[in-house]
């Protein structure tokens, strides 16, 4: 037992300095586990190869030993006593505890059979069991998470800041102890002890728990997520698969036409031609985290699995404009990485080339970002970043360092490679990385030329320093502190999501007060609970709930909230002074966002058109509420066409933009009235492309980009002169069949959407067919 408690001992020191694995959680869970197996398993080897101590004995001393790693790994208390004890005991019980089970009753099954070096037939044992079960599960499975015998599992990707912990885990470890009973009585029999029937009985339960797999939870198949979601929507080169309860025949033509338009920006940007012909690529999209989680183990990270046979993405429903475009660089990418894994050794190649080949969007570009990171930041240059690509492309550099910075850095360098060599020499470099083969130059030079070209353009988009404020100084899951905790506010916050899902707004409710109690000043929670109460007709209400708040914590869903109650409660001007506010708040690139604030300064003085457009009923009913009042006018003609657009019925939405002008109020600043001139020509030239009016989407967006290249306004120009070159094209644009299905219930998606839209890392008007349209009732 010296030995063993030396070994752990070492462990322990040596996780002890290593972030995210010097706190109790699943990864060092599943290290100290994938340690145990052979440290308590070639103890046990020697324990009953030298003595008489029955197995009981064994494996008691040996669990006794993970007491070791288990202190050092508590001392992490001290320094993050937030972090969820409960959780992480909870792993190391699942994860070593249960290992040690495992390999001591190998062990004592190796030693009754006749063969030699016991030993060494455990550890190539666990070998084949550490790497071959996530091979199978991994490499044949569209699933983002792995349960194993010898280190326990890994519960999802990287990125994905809660565990999805579900019932999957709990069965595969009962397998685990199921082998390890198994092994047990088999050893027994060998030793002339324990009744016959026993391994026979044994290994059939552990047969039916292999042939219940899929419904345990222990792997996920095409076919079950298919089935899970129900919708389905064919096009010339995608099946795309939803919930078919919240997606309905408009919103699934709509994220078709999105799909079509993104691959095929992608593949120019590679002068790759159309293939009808190719691999069909399945795309997922999931209703919630929770939904996303529960069936393949990534909550909210967007995945592109390139490994497996059949090209796919997986994306919630909120992130298809933030994420498609993304995801679909990296299936583009699968014909140029290495064999079998098709993707690059490098993660930084890998992530820098999904972010080069990125649709255009009015938010800032990745070398804006980097420019202006280098600008405000007194520890950083660019010479400084120059130096540090090299360290960005191997998977520590890239995955221990701050994500938006690692992704827009190499998102810029790749970038710069296509534009300045070409897309065939990055086709080449992509698996291998050897840029001197390639390029004939060592990656120090190239690194250096990228400097010199961000150097050359110091102007940077307005919206950059926000965005660099706001996304470069999150730390990443290796710097914090406590990683996967979960507070108890948005716990709650998460169950009253649930709750509206299932239209029980009385246990939304009391959900969201209860996150309240736990955090007083959590937005999401009263963000949500001021739009119930709007929805209700109680604006006094929510005057008080935000009144309360301090300015900091005013955010701009809270003072939209209290500008509408100031509508509903006859106060215009204070209402237009909150509005006004509301939007200097917006980042520069919410274009969309900063309309619709416009719009509704706009109709200040009218309260009746403020209590449709928060009534918390679907778009569709809301335009229809619209198109009966009296007076109409061009404001509540604009507000119609926008509640059409949100209902992805842009034949309606098309012919009211057709005959609006302007209707933004005369007293605003210039600024406003420009914008609305932008923002107007993109709800026009998606509407028109949505409906393959190529002429009018054409001369909208031909004229959007004129006024943007005066405005200075780069990102935009070149958004809207991408949106000329696909009117160019509107009339081929395939026609995909629908599958008709009841559209969701708006309560339920006002809680969830309306957070995930003011996220700091969201995208707006990524393309000319899923232009986000903000929180429901805006």
């Amino acid at each position: 037992m010296r030995r063993v408690l030396f070994a752990y001992l070492a462990l322990g020191l040596l996780l002890a300095p290593m972030p995210l694995l010097n706190v109790l959680q699943a990864e060092s869970a599943a290290v100290v586990a994938l340690a145990a197996y052979f440290i308590s398993g070639g103890a046990a080897v020697r324990a009953f190869g030298t003595t008489s101590r029955s197995v009981w004995w064994v494996m008691a001393r040996q669990e006794a030993a993970l007491l070791v790693p288990l202190g050092v790994l508590l001392l992490a208390q001290l320094w993050a006593p937030s972090c969820p004890l409960g959780q992480g005991l909870l792993f190391y019980v699942l994860f070593p505890g249960v290992t040690v089970v495992f390999a001591v009753a190998l062990a004592y099954l190796l030693q009754g059979l006749p063969v030699a070096r016991p030993g060494w037939i455990l550890c190539g044992l666990g070998l084949l069991l550490a790497v071959g079960g996530p091979l199978y599960d991994l490499g044949l499975h569209p699933q983002f998470y792995t349960y194993n015998h010898v280190f326990g599992g890994v519960l999802g990707p990287i990125y994905d800041e809660q565990l999805a912990v579900r019932p999957g885990l709990f069965a595969f470890r009962g397998l685990t102890l199921l082998w390890a009973l198994l092994a047990l009585l088999v050893g027994h029999r060998l030793r002339g002890r324990g009744p016959r029937w026993a391994p026979p009985a044994c290994a059939l339960v552990l047969g039916t728990g292999y042939v219940f797999a899929g419904p345990l939870g222990i792997n996920t198949t095409a076919a079950s997520l298919q089935d899970h979601l129900g919708g389905h929507t064919r096009t010339t080169h995608f099946d795309l698969y939803y919930d078919s309860t919240q997606v309905d025949a408009a919103a699934a033509a709509d994220l078709a036409a999105a799909h079509e338009a993104k691959y095929d920006w992608v593949r120019r940007q590679l002068n790759l031609e159309p293939d009808a012909k190719g691999p069909r690529i399945q795309s997922y999209i999931y209703p919630t985290p929770d939904v996303k989680g529960r069936l393949t183990g990534a909550r909210t990270t967007s995945v592109s699995p390139v490994w497996l046979d059949a090209p796919q993405v997986h994306l919630l429903r909120d992130r298809v404009s933030q994420s498609l475009g993304h995801e679909l660089a990296h299936v583009v990418s699968r014909p140029y990485g290495l064999p079998g894994l098709r993707a690059s050794w490098a993660p930084g190649l890998v992530e820098g080339w999904a972010v080069a080949l990125e649709p255009p969007s009015p938010g800032p570009s990745p070398d804006d970002l980097v420019r202006t990171a280098a600008q405000s930041d007194t520890t950083t240059t660019l010479t400084t970043e120059a130096e540090a690509v090299a360290q960005r492309l191997t998977p520590w550099g890239f995955w221990t360092g701050r994500g938006a910075v690692s992704y827009a850095t190499m998102g810029s360098f790749v970038r710069y490679l296509l534009d300045r060599h070409g897309p065939a020499q990055l086709k080449r470099v992509y698996a291998w990385g050897d840029f001197e083969a390639v390029y004939g130059q060592s990656l120090s030079t190239l690194a250096a030329g990228w400097a010199s070209h961000l150097r050359r353009a110091p102007a940077v988009s307005r919206g950059a320093h926000d965005v660099v404020a706001r996304r470069f100084t999150r730390p990443s899951l290796f710097e914090t502190a406590c990683p996967h905790h979960v507070p108890p506010a948005r716990r709650h916050y998460q169950t009253a999501q649930r709750a509206a899902q299932r239209r029980d707004t009385t246990e939304m409710v009391r959900f969201l007060r209860k996150a309240l109690r736990a955090q007083p000043h959590y937005a999401a929670a009263h963000e949500a609970l001021a739009r119930h109460r709007l929805a209700q007709r109680r604006p006094n209400a929510v005057w008080r709930q935000v009144d309360t708040l301090s300015r900091t914590a005013r955010t701009v869903p809270l003072q939209v909230a209290q500008a509408d109650a100031a509508v509903l409660r006859g106060e215009p001007d204070t209402a237009r002074a909150l509005y006004a506010g509301a939007r200097a708040q917006t980042p520069g690139h919410a274009h969309d966002l900063q309309a619709r604030l416009a719009l509704r300064d706009a109709i200040a003085a009218r309260p009746s058109i403020i209590r449709v457009l928060t009534s918390g009923a679907a778009p569709a009913t809301q335009a229809r509420r619209l198109a009966g009042m009296s007076p109409r006018g061009t404001r509540v003609r604009a507000w119609e066409a926008v509640r059409w657009m949100d209902a992805s019925q842009y034949h309606r939405a098309l012919a009211l933009w057709r005959r609006l002008e302007g209707p933004v109020r005369i007293d605003r600043p210039r600024g406003w009235h420009r914008a609305w001139e932008l923002q107007h020509a993109a709800w026009g030239t998606k509407a028109a492309l949505r409906e393959n009016s190529g002429a009018v989407a054409r001369r909208w967006a031909t004229r959007a980009e004129r006024r943007a290249r005066v405005l200075g306004d780069d990102e935009r120009a070149s958004l809207f002169e991408w949106w000329k070159r696909r009117a160019l094209d509107a009339g081929v644009e395939p026609q995909a069949a629908q599958r008709r299905s009841p559209s969701a219930n708006h309560v339920s998606r006002l809680l969830v959407e309306a957070h995930a839209r003011f996220d700091g890392s969201s995208r707006c008007e990524t393309d000319p067919v899923s232009i986000p349209n903000g929180p429901r009732g805006w």
